[in-house]
């Protein structure tokens, strides 16, 4: 590593990553393939300034590879996660203040940062990998030095290990795009104890999540139809035809990294006596399409994303006919339950 008053340099995971403090904000320059949420995922070089410490910035990219900039993305744009957010609590009306909310495998800490933003005033964030929790601290330390979010080392849930928390202990429990990452034989152990903690009336968001029913697997191969071969089979064409997946990945580590998402019918089996919002609200297509469209969008793409907007609300009367919330046929869940 190359430092002076001004400027640190070093090289990481096939990147060459440029740090320039500008007193307010670090401008960041990136050299080498990595992924720009914006534009590509394979971008050659990019730069951006965040608001981020140096120390900060250097243990994400050491962390993170070639996904430093997607990381760094979700807290400084407020397109990527802010936005999205705010129009999702305004439209369930949820509140933050004055709620214990979990946010239960908070990885990096961009996920935290921004329900801080948004008024969460006593948030616990669990994680099981001990690299990510001081990088979590920083990052929210780097901007609310006085915040109250605490971040604990969990293990993985595998029906014998329980949170370290009691029942009916948080007004929110919170798993933003985790339950892909988790194996879909646990997932039933990690629901439940999510739901153990949960105070009777709290709400259970999960959102995030790939539909594993949709038919294109866009987290981690971006191929159509595989959701619907079996594991070994969806796992042999995504290292065959996938640019994203690497010829030698193990299934293992393809389901690590999101590979099969979930879905209505396998939430609901493990949470059967959950009251699902959206039931009622049918708000998660509006949601979704306000938090699609941007005003970057050319014409073209704005057209095409709101005839699929309107698409998606030609077949509401259909779901509801089938008792179905909207987040059942969405491309990325939405879930909003209520503990009775």
């Amino acid at each position: 590593m190359v430092e002076n008053h001004a400027k640190t340099e070093f090289q990481v995971k096939g990147i060459q990553v440029s740090i320039t403090d500008e007193g307010s904000f670090r401008r960041v320059h990136i050299l080498g393939k990595h992924v720009n949420p914006e534009v590509a995922y394979h971008c050659m070089e990019s730069e951006f300034k965040t608001g981020h410490s140096i120390e900060t910035i250097t243990k994400i990219a050491y962390s993170k590879g070639k996904s430093f900039r997607d990381e760094l993305e979700r807290s400084e744009n407020p397109n990527y996660m802010f936005r999205p957010l705010q129009i999702f609590l305004d439209a369930f009306s949820i509140d933050l203040k004055n709620k214990k909310i979990l946010d239960f495998g908070c990885g990096a800490g961009a996920f935290a940062l921004n329900l801080v933003k948004l008024g969460a005033d006593e948030l616990v964030g669990v994680e099981v990998e001990e690299g990510l929790i001081d990088i979590a601290r920083l990052r929210v330390h780097d901007f609310y030095p006085e915040s109250r979010f605490k971040i604990i080392p969990i293990q993985y849930i595998d029906g014998n290990y329980r949170l370290p928390f009691g029942d009916a202990e948080f007004d929110i429990v919170w798993p933003h795009a985790v339950l892909e990452h988790v194996f879909p034989n646990q997932r039933g152990f990690v629901l439940q104890e999510l739901w153990r903690v949960l105070k009777p009336n709290g709400t259970f968001i999960l959102d995030g999540t790939p539909n594993g029913l949709w038919i294109k697997e866009a987290h981690t191969s971006n191929l159509f139809f595989i959701n619907y071969l079996p594991l070994e089979m969806a796992a042999f064409f995504a290292r065959r035809f996938s640019s994203r997946v690497p010829r030698n990945q193990s299934t293992e580590n393809l389901l690590v990294r999101g590979f099969r998402g979930s879905h209505y019918w396998e939430i609901s089996k493990y949470l059967p006596g959950a009251e699902w919002v959206g039931l009622q609200t049918r708000k998660e297509f509006s949601v979704k399409i306000k938090s699609w469209l941007r005003e970057s969008d050319s014409p073209i793409k704005s057209a095409m994303k709101k005839a699929i907007g309107l698409i998606l609300l030609i077949i509401d009367p259909v779901l509801r006919l089938l008792r179905l919330p909207q987040t059942a046929v969405m491309p990325w869940l939405l879930v909003v339950l209520r503990k009775k």
